[in-house]
């Protein structure tokens, strides 16, 4: 196991199952796993769909045990696999739509523009704590940014998530200088909005070659703390005030 701390984030290069038994505490679990698909990732990755649900299911469920109550926990999914959901995921749990600006057109008679993310606050009593600026259940982002600009170095993971997507999750429903937990890190791209958003992250990832782009990522990002703040701050007003709708225009 190799660990590297940068800032207050701590990255894990390993396999979660070995290595969550090992941590704290944490506020909330926010992840993009591996769907169970058939993907061609790197070698370290089987992306199989024989025993996938109840695989997952382990991570989570340790993931999960390590926050206290009413913790929101974040899992992205494929179109592809709705359906088994309710096997996989035994919990009162709800759908995030992680949208899309940029739709990869394939040959189907409806094209996938979302992401369903499954979605559900750990039990406890009280009401779930989120910013409440614009905590709808779906959001568009901005792929532009992953397409266009050759130097990213997120480019050397086969599908990152678009920043601004994971800016406005952490920031609707992570509260301020908690921790983040993501037990399948990738490229890092939680991690940088956790650094822009001035929350903790903890990251596991098991393959060396995102372990190492999600550590740059970081890095960069704490070089450049600001570098975001423009974005969160817009993507956290209020639709109607975006819209020019304020004092019931």
């Amino acid at each position: 196991m190799r660990v590297e701390h940068i800032g207050d984030a701590t990255l894990y290069l390993g396999d979660c199952l070995e290595v969550l038994p090992t941590l704290d505490k944490v506020d909330a679990v926010i992840t993009d796993p591996p769907f169970g698909i058939g993907f061609k990732y790197e070698p370290s990755y089987n992306d199989t769909a024989n025993g996938y649900g109840e695989w997952l299911w382990n991570i989570l469920s340790l993931a999960e045990a390590k926050c206290p109550p009413l913790s929101p926990i974040f899992v992205f999914q494929a179109m592809l696999n709705v359906r088994k959901f309710h096997e996989w995921f035994p919990r009162d749990y709800r759908i995030f739509a992680a949208a899309k600006n940029f739709v990869q057109m394939r040959p189907t008679a409806m094209q996938y523009a979302f992401d369903p993310v499954v979605v559900w606050w750990t039990d406890g009593q009280g009401r779930p704590w989120s910013k409440g600026t614009n905590n709808r259940d779906w959001f568009v982002a901005n792929t532009a940014p992953e397409i266009l600009n050759r130097d990213n170095p997120q480019k050397g993971h086969p599908c990152p998530r678009p920043l601004d997507l994971m800016i406005h999750i952490v920031q609707q429903w992570v509260r301020p200088h908690s921790i983040v937990l993501d037990p399948f890190m990738g490229s890092g791209t939680t991690g940088v909005a956790c650094v822009n958003l001035d929350r903790k992250f903890i990251g596991i990832e098991i393959e060396e070659k995102y372990f190492d782009i999600a550590c740059k990522r970081i890095e960069i990002a704490y070089s450049q703390p600001l570098l975001f703040d423009d974005l969160a701050d817009y993507k956290s007003k209020p639709i109607e005030q975006e819209l020019g709708l304020e004092d019931g225009a």
